[in-house]
């Protein structure tokens, strides 16, 4: 891993986001990117014009005070990633974010997204930009809320999938390098060839010196997920996502994207 890609808008989950995308660039020993997408309707804490999203060609077309907004926030996190000692680049470009970030984030090998906690069930959970981002982006995501708290418990959802394999490599090597626990949950039946799979899922684990705790649940893919969540109390969540178009797995499907909606620690969606 070498880019670690983190949308930057100002907001306060934002900067969460920013803080996890920096921990998990320093043990990665990655790089971060600030990406600020601008669209003309923009609403910060300034007045600024209004302008049709579908005529913005580049950053000239908006007004002075949207791009200076954006600007101190891209310096605020180059300002965090330089006393963490992690490299730092800045971009903004004018779009809507969903279409911006989904386009850029081909580019690294990590998005990270930050997004309000859990709110009352009439609520929206997630904003339609993270939506459409953990839907439609192809490279891994995390998306980050509530307050910033250190990783040092990891538990991964797997179901044979390459993406859930992917997951269970992601945070092995993280969690040699920064020391974590992990634990690995499956609804496996116990002599099923899942069975089988998660053991060597575990092994993977251990091959990088980390001895991971195995778990064996009865249930579907979210109710197992947030038994062990309140059970185990995670700092991070890792799951696999679907390609477009695959088909059969535990958390395929729909399961991942109410995982990442419903709980209340980072999910990453591995792709």
């Amino acid at each position: 891993m070498k880019v670690i890609m983190v949308g930057v808008d100002g907001s306060p989950y934002s900067e969460v986001a920013l803080q996890y995308a920096v921990e998990i660039a320093g043990l990665a020993g990655a790089g971060v990117v600030g990406l600020a997408g601008v669209a003309g309707d923009f609403n910060g804490e300034q007045p600024v014009a209004e302008h049709d999203v579908a005529e913005i060609e580049g950053l000239e077309s908006l007004p002075t005070s949207v791009v200076e907004w954006f600007r101190q926030a891209l310096d605020a996190c180059g300002e965090a990633c330089r006393v963490a000692e992690v490299p730092f680049a800045a971009r903004m470009l004018a779009g809507h974010p969903a279409r911006v970030l989904t386009r850029e984030a081909q580019a690294a090998d990590m998005l990270v997204l930050g997004c309000k906690g859990r709110r009352d069930d009439d609520m929206e959970l997630l904003g339609n930009t993270t939506r459409h981002l953990i839907r439609s982006c192809i490279k891994p995501v995390l998306v980050a809320r509530g307050e910033y708290r250190p990783l040092k418990r990891a538990l991964v959802g797997y179901d044979g999938s390459p993406a859930s394999s992917h997951a269970v490599e992601w945070v092995a090597d993280l969690a040699a390098a920064g020391d974590w626990e992990v634990a690995v949950v499956t609804g496996a039946m116990p002599e099923s060839e899942l069975a089988e799979g998660v053991r060597f899922a575990a092994d993977l684990v251990r091959s990088r010196g980390v001895d991971p705790e195995v778990m064996r649940v009865e249930g579907d893919a979210p109710s197992i997920i947030f038994e062990q969540m309140r059970a185990w109390e995670p700092d991070i969540i890792a799951v696999g996502g679907p390609v477009k178009g695959a088909l059969s797995g535990f958390f395929l499907g729909e399961a991942w994207p109410e995982i990442v909606e419903q709980a209340d620690v980072p999910v990453l969606r591995w792709r």
